[in-house]
């Protein structure tokens, strides 16, 4: 063989012995995330959900909301939504109706049903909620939840509030943030 040839072919299987491994360990899906990823920034999936068996809807309105936690400020675009339709990104506060949920921003999709918010974002300040997970079988789990919903379903007057339900239009966290385990 020629030198060149010999030289290209330990090149490549140089590029396969590196980028393979790289491939290997990256997520499939956003689901695969569970939610957060700790560091620098924290990432956040939303899902349009079946409001029975509030499983993920295949092929539904997605969004991820991406926190810059050293600064303070998160970004959030959601996909396959409601073309030119009037949204607000909330941290909800249970119970119903979410009396004094937080308001994080919110935008008008575009005709291709893209929404895209930004504004900053304190984690000591997000309403948060201890859910019972398994009835005694398993400690509590105390988080927040982040629900993109219609602006028309939600009243912005003090106090804040859920005003209407249509969670067919509406995308729900992958999973609580800031969530803790209750003894």
């Amino acid at each position: 063989m020629h030198k060149k040839s010999i030289i290209m072919i330990a090149m490549v299987a140089l590029m396969i012995v590196t980028v393979v491994p790289v491939f290997a360990a990256k997520t499939i899906s956003p689901a695969a995330t569970n939610g957060l990823q700790k560091g620098k920034t924290d990432h956040l999936y939303l899902y349009e959900k079946d409001s029975e068996t509030w499983d993920i809807v295949e092929d539904g309105a997605w969004g991820k909301l991406n926190i810059n936690t050293n600064k303070g400020t998160f970004v959030f675009n959601g996909h396959a939504l409601e073309p030119e339709t009037a949204y607000v990104l909330i941290c909800y506060q249970d119970p119903w109706p979410g009396t004094d949920s937080l308001v994080l921003g919110s935008a008008t999709s575009n005709e291709e049903g893209n929404v895209h918010i930004k504004g900053s974002i304190d984690y000591d300040i997000l309403p948060s909620y201890t859910y019972d997970t398994d009835g005694d079988e398993v400690a509590d789990v105390e988080g927040s939840k982040i629900w993109l919903v219609l602006a028309s379903d939600f009243d912005d007057e003090e106090p804040t509030e859920m005003s209407g339900w249509t969670p067919s239009e509406y995308l729900f966290e992958f999973d609580l943030i800031n969530q803790s385990e209750i003894e």
